[in-house]
């Protein structure tokens, strides 16, 4: 089903040109699978999920963050690359399948069907470059780091690139302007907030800086 976009694209301090790669992402996330396996993808489904739970923030509303992760994927990317990984398609598919590989080292099974908190233990040690060796895992712990770094970076930047994410935690960097000029900002603190501004993040923002 296709997600109502939220009334702050409407403002006349977001451009033309902004409020077509705001919409664009939001069509991108409600795609398909398009690059990584259909196995490394389900796996890169639940990594999203046990990062980034969803429901605190978002309610009811899931975004498809592997999704916009995949989508990435086939492009340039950010221009550059941890010298002891492959480039970034390659490096998803292994890391992922590594990821499935250091479960079944472990604990005898596929990564999505373990237990939340061995999947947290795993994602731990990831991060930390203390996985035990596994001779079967095309990443060594060292490389693990470094790709997991990267993935936990991509998943939270795909979370907050995303217009309905942007809406309900009430981020309007995008409103710096329009299309005859640029508007800006002219408040210079947290507690004082545009005319412009929606009235969700003024509500968030008081809830956390009373």
């Amino acid at each position: 089903m296709p997600r109502t976009p939220p009334d702050f694209l409407q403002s006349d301090h977001i451009s033309a040109r902004t409020r077509f790669a705001l919409l664009q992402r939001m069509e991108d996330e409600q795609g398909k699978r398009e690059h990584l396996s259909a196995s490394s993808f389900d796996c890169l489904e639940q990594v999203c999920d046990d990062i980034l739970p969803q429901s605190s923030l978002l309610g009811d509303v899931h975004l498809n963050l592997a999704v916009m992760i995949d989508k990435t994927l086939a492009g340039p990317g950010d221009g550059w690359r941890f010298a002891d990984l492959p480039t970034d398609l390659k490096a998803w598919e292994m890391g992922l399948a590594s990821l499935n590989d250091y479960a079944q080292h472990l604990f005898s099974t596929s990564y999505t069907a373990l237990k939340a908190e061995d999947r947290g233990s795993l994602l731990d040690d990831a991060f930390a470059g203390t996985l035990p060796a596994c001779s079967s895992a095309a990443f060594s712990p060292a490389q693990m780091a470094l790709w997991s770094g990267d993935m936990r970076t991509a998943i939270v930047s795909s979370f907050l690139a995303h217009p309905i994410a942007q809406d309900k935690l009430g981020i309007s960097a995008n409103m710096t302007g329009g299309d005859k000029e640029i508007q800006g900002f002219s408040a210079h603190s947290l507690e004082q907030k545009e005319a412009f501004e929606p009235e969700n993040e003024r509500r968030f923002l008081n809830r956390n800086h009373p």
